[in-house]
């Protein structure tokens, strides 16, 4: 083996090993919730949610708003629970988004669709192992950026 070849191989070792030891601290959640629709809302369909931090960590422009780190579908509007790991390095705060796939093309809104409501909700008692939420979709049409303060 060439040196050239045995330096490259090394700096290999190093740029590998420097990736593979990074930690993830995990908090697990369990979520009971209620999803809901208001009175004359058309509920039929699946509910996609996402769960965010709800202010990631960072100084200056990288500390910003919402970071989603998981997403789930459930069978509807209803009582749900789910179980989430939280990474507790990445931020602080914890929020739930979902929006009823209405049409079910696994599209929020695509076009000629105006009719998917969507909701948002900063859920209290974070940090804990078991919390509760209550999620009513009304807004059609937005993302979670659109809907948090």
């Amino acid at each position: 083996m060439s040196r050239v070849h045995l330096v490259f191989a090394a700096a290999l070792v190093f740029v590998l090993a420097g990736c593979i030891n990074e930690e993830t601290h995990l908090y697990e959640i369990e979520l009971d919730g209620q999803v809901a629709v208001p009175n004359g809302v058309p509920s039929a369909g699946v509910v996609h949610l996402e769960f965010h931090v709800a202010r990631t960590f960072g100084e200056g422009d990288l500390e910003h708003p919402l970071g989603v780190f998981e997403t789930r579908t459930v069978t509807g509007v209803g009582p749900m629970r789910e179980t989430v790991l939280y990474p507790l390095d990445e931020g602080d705060g914890l929020v739930v988004y979902g929006w009823l796939d209405s049409d079910g093309d696994g599209v929020h809104c695509a076009p000629g669709q105006t009719e998917e409501p969507a909701g948002l909700v900063k859920v209290a008692g974070f940090p804990a192992h078991t919390l509760s939420f209550s999620l009513t979709l009304r807004t059609p049409c937005v993302g979670p950026e659109s809907l948090y303060p």
